[in-house]
């Protein structure tokens, strides 16, 4: 009954850890970058691509970068903006969902009142 009781509370542990919500910085002319696994993502007709976080960033966060940013769950890619760019981050995002890696993003202005992203990298295992 420890054994397992133990395991799980390892189990909660590392996937906490792991969760992390987006935090931002006034270097570099302003930016926002969460790491952690991509919760869900989203696209629409409109032209948008929505990938959501594990935590909601705190509201506090995009006033350092000097972002206006009224959306703390999720960052956004408008598709027309850069197409090719819009096709290579959807595959990481899903192949980073797919395989439960995790991924850093980091986001520079807003749209929509979300924070927009501009770069991906997806871990190893």
């Amino acid at each position: 009954m420890k054994i397992k009781l133990l395991s799980m509370l390892f189990v909660f542990i590392s996937f906490y850890s792991n969760a992390a919500a987006p935090t931002c910085s006034s270097q570099h002319g302003g930016y926002c970058s969460y790491s952690g696994s991509v919760k869900s993502i989203y696209v629409n007709k409109g032209g948008s691509i929505l990938m959501y976080f594990d935590q909601a960033m705190s509201p506090s966060e995009p006033g350092k970068a000097n972002m206006n940013v009224t959306q703390f769950s999720a960052g956004i890619i408008n598709i027309s903006d850069n197409p090719e760019f819009a096709k290579m981050f959807y595959s990481t995002a899903l192949a980073a969902q797919s395989t439960g890696r995790n991924i850093t993003i980091q986001m520079r202005g807003s749209q929509s009142g979300y924070p927009v992203i501009d770069r991906i990298w997806l871990s190893s295992k």
